[in-house]
């Protein structure tokens, strides 16, 4: 095993740690581990300072024993030295070849580039069809609407982020189109700035800043004009983490959609809750929702919705049947009616089934949706 063949010099540094040289048995590796481990174990120590370095020297001597000890890590280490083994060639198949272990190391190398470059372009889409079983007992077409909406993010540079998207909808009513930017510029470790255009439906220009002003708080300060009225909204959001598992916010908002708005959220690995109350100017709405998890596959759920239009509960519960399988039951009471609706999830596609409705029941209750997801 000798790495200069190769046309390098051998890796040298974890033989160091443990004063063998390259050229060294597996025995005399061996006896070198021991020796070292017993003269820096950390046990020996009293004095918090002499304890602390012992402690660092033994933690190094265990990991150079760790890959030297090992006839492949070794191997690798001696001819790719720590790069080789940090790129998980220490994992391959074990093999005496130098050859294989070349290609093992470029095909891994391509791979994390092909990582990398997938990173920095990534992108996503929502494609969402409505069946109204109401309009086909009305004699209508089945199909009552289809919304589609795109996204692209791409990475500039280390600190700055693109991101471009796109909305279509169409329904019985007429359709409408939006496309929106955002260009977002990591300032500092605290701040980062995020200037944002979109046109169509809501044609609106606009720029916020984010800075975390404590370890467990964060404010967001923004401005946004629309370009068809005029008109100029200003926001704070301020964001408290409460505990390790739950944090609040409170939101303002001053112009013509002037409104106050007060938040909570709370999950772990039994529950999650959550809650917003807004009072504005055209606007006064609350919603609730509590799920209680049984087990990792079974969860309990209760929400709850008010606004100008809606007035609402739902009760259900849903149960993980496969890795990637979800079903649901839910029973919603709400000012438009009653109706059982059955929820089934395939990774990340969604169907949603009514099962009964009462006469009260509007079409938007009543409906199907399949949510498509592109990979």
């Amino acid at each position: 095993m000798n790495a200069e063949q190769d046309g390098g010099a051998p890796n040298r540094e974890l033989y160091a740690v443990l004063q063998v040289s390259p050229e060294s048995t597996t025995e005399e590796i061996r006896r070198a581990y021991r020796h070292w481990a017993q003269v820096y174990h950390p046990d020996k120590y009293q004095d918090v300072q002499m304890k602390e370095t012992a402690t660092e020297n033994f933690q190094r001597i265990c990991q150079a024993y760790e890959v030297l000890s090992d006839e492949t890590k070794r191997q690798i280490y001696d001819i790719y030295g720590p790069e080789g083994l940090s790129a998980g060639l220490e994992l391959a198949t074990r093999t005496n070849k130098v050859e294989e272990l070349k290609e093992e190391l470029e095909r891994l190398r391509q791979k994390k580039e092909e990582e990398k470059m997938a990173a920095q372009f990534i992108p996503s889409g929502i494609v969402v069809t409505s069946l109204s079983l109401p309009q086909v007992l009305d004699g209508d077409g089945i199909m009552s609407g289809m919304a589609m909406s795109s996204q692209v993010n791409t990475t500039l540079s280390k600190h700055t982020n693109l991101a471009m998207g796109g909305n279509l909808e169409v329904n019985n009513h007429g359709a409408g189109t939006a496309a929106s930017t955002v260009l977002r510029h990591q300032l500092s470790s605290a701040q980062s700035i995020e200037f944002l255009a979109q046109v169509g439906l809501q044609s609106v220009i606009g720029v916020q800043t984010t800075r975390y002003v404590s370890s467990h708080s964060t404010a967001t300060i923004g401005i946004r004009k629309s370009l068809q009225d005029g008109s100029i909204n200003l926001s704070n959001t301020w964001t408290h983490q409460l505990s390790s598992t739950a944090n609040g916010n409170i939101q303002f908002v001053l112009g013509d959609q002037s409104s106050v708005a007060v938040g909570w959220r709370k999950k772990d690995d039994k529950m999650s809750a959550g809650g917003e109350l807004k009072v504005g100017t055209r606007y006064l709405g609350a919603s609730a929702h509590y799920v209680h998890h049984f087990s990792s596959k079974s969860h309990a759920r209760i929400a709850g919705k008010y606004n100008s239009t809606t007035l609402e509960v739902e009760v259900g519960g849903g149960r993980k049947i496969s890795d990637l399988t979800t079903v649901r039951m839910m029973y919603v009471i709400g000012i438009q009616g009653i109706s059982w609706r059955f929820e089934t999830r395939r990774g990340s596609q969604k169907l949603v089934i009514p099962l009964f409705r009462s006469s009260l029941c509007n079409r938007s209750i009543c409906s199907s949706n399949i949510s498509l997801l592109p990979v």
